[in-house]
């Protein structure tokens, strides 16, 4: 439910405003600095293959930290922590300024990833408290679209800086945005009143999370919003190697590929917000999921045959568009179900997200196969994962949250 500051068409577009840049602080610093790999690889002393690890602690650490903030927002509201990780986040980008070396850079980016995890989760949460029903799916492409075009439009802005300054000047910039986000956190509303706050210590967290993950109504919606967000990753990680190594794209060509996927994946959650008035959300996660298969399939087969740039990126960009659907659609399946428990669906949704993630760069980062081909490769194989668990059959009758059954019978009492 809406606090009564914001329970007006304006103070519910101030609300998804406010949540979708705060949500975009962690993913914006995930790959603003990528045009910069070769000058840092030759700064640091290292080979730019080497620089890729950044970007997998990045991940290592939104997965980790996530799994922090979600119980702390259940149990002391969403804005302590989402300050306290807003101020983590920004003093961790500083830092990365000053690394003198690619160990130490690669540490601080674990740091920085610790603090810009907690807009995340602690802004799926805000969603939740304050929307349902087809409300939440349309929230959630607000927020999905923007989660997800960010770190696809951060190389096109750190392409920008890199034209006036060195790589020093992305993590100023990620900085400067962390400050932002400081000003728009400390003026949202608390959303979780202190009524449905949790109690909860570390065991029973832990506890809540393995309850969580059995639970099928979260465990397939979660996977598939984490098999997906490999998808991305995998073009992201390995878009440096395709576009600027095999097709010797310059580096503002390479901002303005990723500026045209960012159009195309935002466009698709702009459709999505659309469809999801009049269609069920799980069907048009099926359609979109289907779309993305084929679409990937001819992807593989552009990047075996190596046809050129033009000929590859006309159906990447095409499965970009069903991206901008598929994980708004699972993030919402995903909490729906959880009012009392957003932050910890939202944690754990998020850990597997980013981990899957890192996994994925981390297995790319490593390979020795042709980049364009390991690319489509990855992105085929996460599509049809996800595919495959979207195509299980419902349940016919959706289980309750133990939580939710344990409140009610407390007050029948």
């Amino acid at each position: 439910m809406l606090p009564p500051e914001l329970d007006s068409p304006r103070g519910r577009a101030r609300l998804l405003a406010t949540t979708a840049t705060l949500v975009a602080a962690g993913p914006i610093s995930l790959d603003l600095y990528l045009p910069a790999f070769p000058s840092m690889a030759e700064s640091l002393g290292v080979q730019v293959g080497d620089v890729q690890l950044t970007m997998s602690a990045y991940l290592l650490g939104l997965a980790l930290g996530q799994l922090v903030y979600g119980p702390l927002s259940d149990r002391f509201g969403r804005k302590p922590p989402l300050i306290a990780g807003l101020i983590l986040y920004t003093v961790a980008s500083l830092l990365c300024v000053l690394a003198p070396s690619l160990p130490m850079l690669v540490a601080l980016r674990v740091l920085q990833a610790l603090g810009g995890c907690a807009p995340i989760v602690i802004s799926r949460a805000v969603v939740r408290d304050c929307f349902e029903g087809p409300g939440l799916a349309r929230a959630f492409s607000v927020n999905t679209s923007v989660s997800m075009a960010a770190p696809v439009l951060a190389p096109t802005i750190g392409a920008l800086i890199l034209r006036t300054g060195s790589w020093h000047g992305t993590f100023l910039a990620g900085a400067a945005y962390g400050a932002v986000c400081l000003v728009l956190a400390a003026f949202l509303p608390e959303t979780h009143p202190a009524h449905h706050r949790t109690d909860h210590g570390v065991a029973t967290a832990a506890r809540e999370y393995v309850q969580l993950a059995r639970q099928r109504q979260f465990a397939v919606p979660a996977l598939i919003a984490a098999f997906t967000s490999a998808t991305l990753f995998a073009y992201i990680s390995s878009s440096s190697s395709v576009f600027m190594g095999v097709f010797h794209v310059s580096a503002g060509g390479f901002g303005l590929i990723f500026g045209l996927g960012a159009v195309v994946f935002v466009s698709g959650s702009l459709l999505n917000m659309r469809l999801v008035r009049r269609h069920a959300v799980h069907r048009l996660l099926r359609t979109y999921l289907v779309v993305q298969a084929l679409g990937m399939l001819v992807v593989l087969a552009a990047a075996v045959a190596e046809v050129p740039l033009l000929m590859l990126l006309v159906p990447l960009l095409a499965t970009k568009v069903s991206l901008g659907g598929t994980l708004p659609n699972a993030s919402a399946e995903t909490v729906a179900p959880f009012p009392r428990r957003a932050g910890s669906a939202a944690a754990l949704m998020g850990t597997s997200q980013m981990a899957f993630g890192a996994i994925v760069t981390s297995l790319l980062a490593w390979s020795t196969v042709n980049p364009t081909v390991e690319m489509a490769a990855s992105m085929t194989v996460t599509t049809f994962a996800a595919l495959a668990l979207a195509l299980l059959p419902a349940r016919e009758q959706p289980e309750p949250d133990p939580i939710d059954v344990l409140e009610n019978s407390n007050e029948t009492v």
